[in-house]
């Protein structure tokens, strides 16, 4: 029998665009990446599961929400995407008084909150369509987010988990190797070094 290669496309079913209520279920910490113009950007990937959107993807499992992640970089500046995030699902997070200046939000709190994900479609350069988040919103008063459906994810480097990781698509995986944080938990502080460049905000 023949091992037959082909140049066919594989049509993949993608989240059809609009707004959705959703819940955030998922956080995988990627780390500190080469992004924006070369620079280092520490960035996290967040999965919203859309638990109005059932599907059967294995019948032994039977019906089970569609799913999107989007990366952040890991910053609540005021023009920042993953701020947006936050405010959605708490509004008032990052708000202190008027001499106060929060430096820090743990973004793990945000797990298993509800908002609005409106999302859209582009093209690939191979012209292939995807679906990617174009906003986060709070939830409009009167709409329901069903309860959630996934098991909470979290993968962090203060609380390593091997099989998290190993489940993860290869392109998160590949991503999260070459990171600055993924690099010392591997060769240790002494290993190999890392190129120290400057952070951006957003």
């Amino acid at each position: 029998m023949a091992i037959i290669a082909t140049n066919k496309k594989i049509e993949v079913e993608i989240v059809e665009a609009g707004s959705y209520p959703s819940r955030i279920y998922q956080m995988i910490q990627i780390g500190n990446v080469a992004g924006f113009q070369g620079q280092i950007q520490n960035k996290v990937r967040i999965g919203f599961e859309l638990p109005t959107e059932l599907k059967v993807f294995k019948e032994e499992n039977g019906e089970q929400p569609r799913v999107i992640s989007q990366k952040y970089t890991l910053s609540f500046h005021e023009k920042s995407k993953l701020r947006k995030v936050i405010e959605a699902c708490e509004p008032n997070a990052l708000k202190i008084g008027e001499d106060g200046f929060l430096e820090e939000f743990d973004i793990e709190a945000l797990i298993g909150k509800e908002c609005l994900i409106t999302i859209a479609h582009k093209a690939s350069k191979e012209g292939n369509q995807f679906a990617y988040i174009d906003s986060v919103t709070r939830l409009p008063k009167g709409m329901i987010c069903p309860k959630a459906i996934n098991a909470p994810v979290i993968l962090s480097y203060d609380n390593w988990n091997q099989e998290i990781f190993d489940k993860q698509p290869d392109f998160i995986k590949e991503e999260i190797k070459s990171s600055q944080e993924y690099q010392r938990m591997i060769n240790g502080e002494d290993g190999k070094p890392i190129n120290e460049t400057k952070d951006v905000p957003f």
